[in-house]
C-alpha cells in the first residue's frame, strides 16, 4: 500500500502560505543554490531561472495527488506513520514534529538528517518510499531542461516541430469517410457494410501487426485505441510522458521499480526507442524452444524457419536496419569497448529508425507500428481499417448459452475520453462518430482479440471477470516478467557527448541464456541522470554538471516469473502492480551488476555511479544522504557482495512487461490456450472467439527486449488465423499433450 493513501485532502485548494514554505524548504534541500559550485558569471541568471523552477514545480503539485506529500510534511500529524514518528527518538524527527509549518519550519541543519532517517532509520520499511516518492519528484523537476540547459551547457532537444498544428493540417493521414455509424439512442457503434470480422483492442506492435494482416487478407476489422492518434512526424514521441501509463510517473505499489508503458497509436513502439532484438538471436531461440518442449507452442508454426519467414516479412514492413559500426558515438562505444575489454564480443543493434539523417521528419525517426503497419490499412478506400481511438475499452461482452456455462464474446464496452489537442497535432475522432466524451457504448464484433498489452489486456480481463464467471481466472495478471533494469553511469575524463548521436546502439547478450542479463547502451535527459546519482543535493549537482562527461549503460535482468509479481485492480479498479524480486534472481542480478560495473572501468571510467543509497562498500558511519561513487575496479565485489536491492533504496526501471496472461495447457496453469483462445474456466475449453496477441501471453520472459518478437508471433498468429485456426484445445485434450 502507498504510505500516503491515508491523507485525504482537496488537491485542488488554494496554496497555503505553510505549504509553499515547505516546497521552498524541500527545493532547498535537493538545489541549495547557496551551496552549489555554480561559476560566478552565471550566479544570478541561475537563482532566477531556480526560481521560477520552483514556482511552476508548486503550481503543478498542487494540481497533482503529489500535493498530499506537501500537506503531510506541513502538518506531520497527517503522516500515516505519525504515531510510531513520536516514538522515535531521533532528534531531526523531534525537531521537525515540534517545528511551526513542519519540514517548512525545520532549521536548515536537521533537514538532510531528517531524511538520513527517513530512508535508513528504524521505519524505513514505510518511511523509506515517502523519501524516495519527494527525491524523484523534485530532482526530476529541478533537473528539467529550463536548470539543466545552461548548468550542462548541452543543447535542448527538439520535441515538436515549428508550429506542430500547420504542420499536422498538412501532414495528416487521409482517411476515407467512416464505415462507421453511431446510434445514440442505442449508445451502439455498427459498421454500414455489415458485421466486423474482428474487433482488436490495442495498437502495439501486436495490435498493428493484427490489423494490418487481416485487413490486407480482406477482414472488416476495427482498431480501439485508449490513446491518442499523432500525426507522425510532428513530435518526437520518445518519452513524451502524455503518451504514456500514468503520464510516465508509474511504479510498482511499493515503488520498487518504476516502468513504462505507452497510451497511443502504435503503443509502446512509439515512445520506447525499440532496441530490435532479433527473435533467431540465441537468448530469444533458447525460450521458445523451451516453450515449444513444454508444449505450450505449436512445433511446426514456431519452428526457426517459420520465424525466420515471419521476422523477414516484419523488417521489410517495419523497415528494420542494422546499425553500422560508424555510427557508434562515445556513449555507445562505453559497452563496445568495455566488452571487448573484459573479453566478450558486444553487438549492434537492429533499429526500427530511419537511417541518420533521412527521415522526412526534422524531429522524429521513429519507424513506428503506427505509421508502418496501421496507415497503409487505415487509408485503403476500399476495405479501410475503422479506427477508435481516445477511447478505453471497459469490458468484453458475452452471451451464454443455455448450460450456463458456455459462452461466446460479442464485442466490447468502451468509453470516450477526453482528446489530447494541446499542439493541435492528433487526428480527433477519425471515424467521425462524434461521441461526447465521457459516454459509455457498445460495439459487437464475430471476434476480439486483446491487444492492449500486459496492463491494458490484463486490466480488461479482470474488469470483465467480476460479471463473467467463464473467464474469473485466478491466473489472470500473475507471474509477471518486468525485465529490471539496473542503470551505471561512468564519468570520463574526456567529453563524452551521449545526446549526440544515436542514443542506444551497442548490446551484450553473452550472458543471455544463462545465466540470464543482457547489457544495453542508454542514456537520457540530465532529469532522469540527476535520479540515478545518490547522496543529497550536492552530490547531484556535482554529478549531473559533469553530464556531458558522462557515458550508461544497464544490465537487464531476465527474470523468472513469480506467483507473488502480479497486475491487479484496487477497490476503484485502478491498475496496481505487485513487484519484488527473488532471492535467485537477486543473486544473479547482483553477477552482472558487478561485470558491468568492471566493464565501465576497463573502457575508461575514472568512476562509477550506481543508483543506490544503500551501503554498498560497507562503511562504517554510513549515511544513506552522503552519495558514493566507485572510484576502483575492486569494488565490483564489494556491490556484488552487499547490494540488496532495497524498495526506495536501490532504483530500477523496466519497460518490457509481459507474462501476466501465460499460454497454459489448462485454466489452472495459463489464461490463454496454445491457440492463444482465453480459457473457459467453468468448462474447460476456449473461448472459441475471445483471443489475446500480445506480451501478455509469453509464458516466461523472452530473454530481450520483446518488440520484434511480438511483431513475429503476430504474423504468425495471422496466418495461422486465416489458415483455418479451428483445432480448439480442450481441457482433456491439452493435458494428454
Amino acid at each position: 500500500m502507498n504510505t500516503l493513501e491515508p491523507i485525504q485532502e482537496n488537491t485542488k485548494a488554494a496554496i497555503d502560505p505553510a505549504i509553499a514554505q515547505t516546497h521552498n524548504a524541500l527545493f532547498d534541500t535537493w538545489f541549495p543554490i547557496e551551496q552549489l559550485p555554480i561559476p560566478p558569471a552565471i550566479a544570478p541568471d541561475i537563482a532566477k531561472l531556480a526560481t521560477e523552477v520552483s514556482a511552476g514545480m508548486l503550481q503543478a503539485f498542487s494540481q497533482s495527488g503529489f500535493f498530499v506529500v506537501l500537506i503531510g510534511l506541513t502538518d506531520p500529524s497527517k503522516l500515516p506513520f505519525y504515531a510510531e514518528l513520536k516514538l522515535s527518538q531521533n532528534p531531526a524527527v523531534q525537531a521537525f514534529l515540534k517545528a511551526t509549518g513542519g519540514y517548512g519550519g525545520l532549521d536548515k541543519s536537521d533537514r538532510q538528517p531528517l531524511f538520513s532517517y527517513l530512508f535508513d532509520g528504524e521505519l524505513a520499511a514505510v518511511t523509506a518510499q515517502l523519501a524516495m516518492q519527494i527525491r524523484e519528484a523534485y530532482l526530476s523537476g529541478i533537473w528539467d531542461l529550463p536548470l539543466a540547459v545552461p548548468i550542462t551547457e548541452i543543447q535542448a532537444p527538439q520535441v515538436f516541430v515549428q508550429n506542430p498544428e500547420i504542420y499536422a493540417k498538412r501532414h495528416a493521414p487521409v482517411i476515407p469517410p467512416s464505415r462507421l455509424r453511431y446510434d445514440c439512442a442505442t449508445k451502439t457503434i455498427q459498421h454500414q457494410d455489415g458485421a466486423i470480422d474482428y474487433l482488436v483492442i490495442g495498437s502495439g506492435p501486436g495490435g498493428a501487426a493484427v490489423c494490418h494482416e487481416l485487413q490486407k487478407a480482406g477482414k472488416r476489422v476495427v482498431l480501439i485505441e485508449k490513446g491518442p492518434f499523432v500525426v507522425w512526424g510532428s513530435m518526437d514521441t520518445r518519452s513524451y510522458s502524455r503518451l504514456m501509463f500514468r503520464n510516465d510517473q508509474a511504479s510498482t505499489i511499493n515503488n520498487s521499480v518504476i516502468f513504462r508503458s505507452g497510451e497511443t497509436m502504435g503503443g509502446s513502439s512509439t515512445v520506447n526507442i525499440d532496441l530490435a532484438f532479433s527473435p533467431l538471436s540465441g537468448t530469444i531461440q533458447s525460450r521458445i524452444g523451451q516453450w515449444i518442449s513444454n508444449g505450450l507452442l505449436d512445433a511446426e508454426a514456431y519452428s526457426s524457419e517459420k520465424i525466420a519467414a515471419a521476422y523477414q516479412r516484419v523488417r521489410q514492413d517495419i523497415g528494420t536496419r542494422e546499425v553500422t559500426q560508424d555510427e557508434l558515438n562515445r556513449d555507445n562505444l562505453a559497452l563496445w569497448n568495455g566488452a571487448k575489454k573484459y573479453g566478450i564480443d558486444p553487438s549492434l543493434y537492429h533499429l526500427n529508425r530511419f537511417p541518420t539523417g533521412l527521415s522526412p521528419s526534422p524531429v522524429d525517426d521513429k519507424l513506428d507500428a503506427a505509421r508502418q503497419l496501421l496507415l497503409t490499412a487505415i487509408q485503403d478506400a476500399t476495405n479501410p481499417l475503422s479506427v477508435i481511438c481516445d477511447a478505453t475499452v471497459d469490458q468484453i461482452q458475452f452471451t451464454t448459452q443455455s448450460d450456463g456455462k458456455t459462452v461466446q464474446a460479442t464485442g466490447v464496452s468502451l468509453t470516450l475520453n477526453t482528446p489530447w489537442t494541446d499542439y493541435g497535432n492528433t487526428v480527433v475522432d477519425p471515424s467521425n462518430l462524434q461521441i461526447p466524451s465521457g459516454t459509455t457504448v457498445s460495439i459487437a464484433a464475430n471476434n476480439v482479440i486483446l491487444a492492449a498489452g500486459t496492463i491494458g489486456t490484463t486490466r480488461i480481463l479482470l474488469n470483465t471477470a467480476k460479471n463473467t464467471p467463464a473467464i474469473a481466472n485466478s491466473r489472470i495478471g500473475k507471474g509477471l516478467i518486468l525485465h529490471p533494469s539496473f542503470p551505471l553511469i561512468g564519468v570520463f575524463d574526456q567529453t563524452i557527448n551521449l545526446l549526440e548521436g544515436l542514443d542506444s546502439a551497442t548490446f551484450v547478450e553473452a550472458f543471455g541464456p544463462t545465466p540470464g542479463f543482457i547489457y544495453e547502451t542508454m542514456g537520457g535527459l540530465p532529469a532522469y541522470g540527476a535520479l540515478l546519482v545518490p547522496g543529497n543535493g550536492q552530490d547531484v549537482y556535482r554529478a549531473v554538471s559533469q553530464f556531458n562527461q558522462c557515458a550508461g549503460f544497464g544490465t537487464m535482468l531476465v527474470d523468472t516469473p513469480s506467483d507473488d509479481n502480479f497486475v491487479t485492480l484496487d477497490d476503484q479498479g485502478n491498475v496496481v502492480v505487485q513487484y519484488n524480486l527473488s532471492e535467485a534472481d537477486k543473486q544473479r542480478f547482483r553477477a552482472g551488476i558487478a561485470i558491468g560495473i568492471r566493464m565501465m572501468f576497463l573502457a575508461g571510467a575514472k568512476q562509477v555511479i550506481i543508483p543506490s543509497n544503500e551501503n554498498f562498500l560497507n562503511q562504517e558511519n554510513f549515511d544513506p544522504m552522503v552519495g558514493v561513487t566507485l572510484t576502483d575496479m575492486a569494488q565490483a565485489d564489494l556491490v556484488e557482495q552487499n547490494l540488496e536491492f532495497i524498495p526506495n533504496r536501490t532504483l530500477l526501471t523496466a519497460a518490457h512487461l509481459q507474462a501476466t496472461n501465460k499460454i497454459g495447457l489448462s485454466p489452472d496453469r495459463g489464461v490463454v490456450s496454445p491457440n492463444q483462445r482465453v480459457w473457459n474456466v467453468l468448462t474447460g475449453e476456449e473461448i472459441p472467439n475471445l483471443y489475446v496477441m500480445d506480451s501478455s501471453i509469453f509464458p516466461t520472459s523472452v530473454g530481450a527486449n520483446p518488440m520484434q518478437s511480438i511483431y513475429t508471433f503476430a504474423y504468425i498468429f495471422c496466418d495461422r488465423l486465416l489458415q483455418g485456426l479451428s483445432q480448439k484445445a480442450t481441457l482433456a485434450s491439452t493435458s494428454a499433450r
